[in-house]
């Protein structure tokens, strides 16, 4: 088996707010839909005009399962990724909401079992084969069966189109007062950690 240096860093996160930090699922990022691929080990690329491709879902990563009951807490998207999930079109770059996930299922991956698949199987080197992409792997997901989005007064004020799909609850002190449920019958990925691939000159570099 031929040396392989090998570069991995983890990325920051687009479509989140890069300047506020998310108190829940720091560094995760919203799938454009609720899904039930994607799984963590799935490569994807970014290619030089933006679009996003499924490359490949590597079998031989194998992922474990941690069910981490009920998650809330605040997440900042861009106002894209919640069009995209949601279909409410706000007037701003950014939009924080709280976010509760009902029940949440983490299918994580180990980096040993990342690095004997992708390098010393070499199975990197066969699927990179566009030097003009950005290449991804899925390192964790967080699925559920039920998530609600709750936000602000304020935010609310911003809404373009959509508001009539949120529930207002009443009471004081209630800092999200306006929400939206999605229910599924079978769990479904709503959020995922990536790490990025490069293959510099000369080879793999592991940092």
């Amino acid at each position: 088996m031929k040396k392989l240096l090998i570069t991995i860093y983890l990325v920051t996160t687009i479509g989140f707010a890069q300047s506020i930090p998310n108190a829940l699922l720091k560094n995760f990022k919203p799938f454009e839909t609720p899904r039930t691929n994607c799984r963590p080990g799935t490569v994807y690329r970014i290619s030089e005009d933006g679009v996003k491709y499924i490359v490949q879902d590597v079998k031989q990563i194998k992922s474990d399962e941690s069910k981490d009951g009920t998650l809330i807490g605040q997440m900042t998207f861009s106002s894209e990724g919640i069009l995209n999930m949601l279909n409410l079109s706000f007037n701003s770059d950014f939009v924080t909401a709280e976010v509760e996930i009902k029940n949440a299922i983490r299918d994580f991956t180990e980096q040993a079992s990342v690095d004997l698949a992708l390098y010393e199987n070499d199975i990197a080197e066969d699927i990179m084969l566009d030097e003009n992409s950005e290449y991804f792997i899925i390192r964790e997901t967080v699925a559920s069966k039920e998530i609600t989005f709750r936000f602000s007064r304020s935010s609310v004020q911003q809404l373009n189109t959509g508001k009539s799909r949120l529930k207002e609850k009443s009471g004081e002190g209630i800092d999200f007062p306006f929400e939206i449920k999605k229910k599924f019958s079978d769990a479904k990925r709503f959020f995922y950690l990536e790490e990025k691939i490069e293959i510099p000159s000369g080879g793999f570099l592991f940092f």
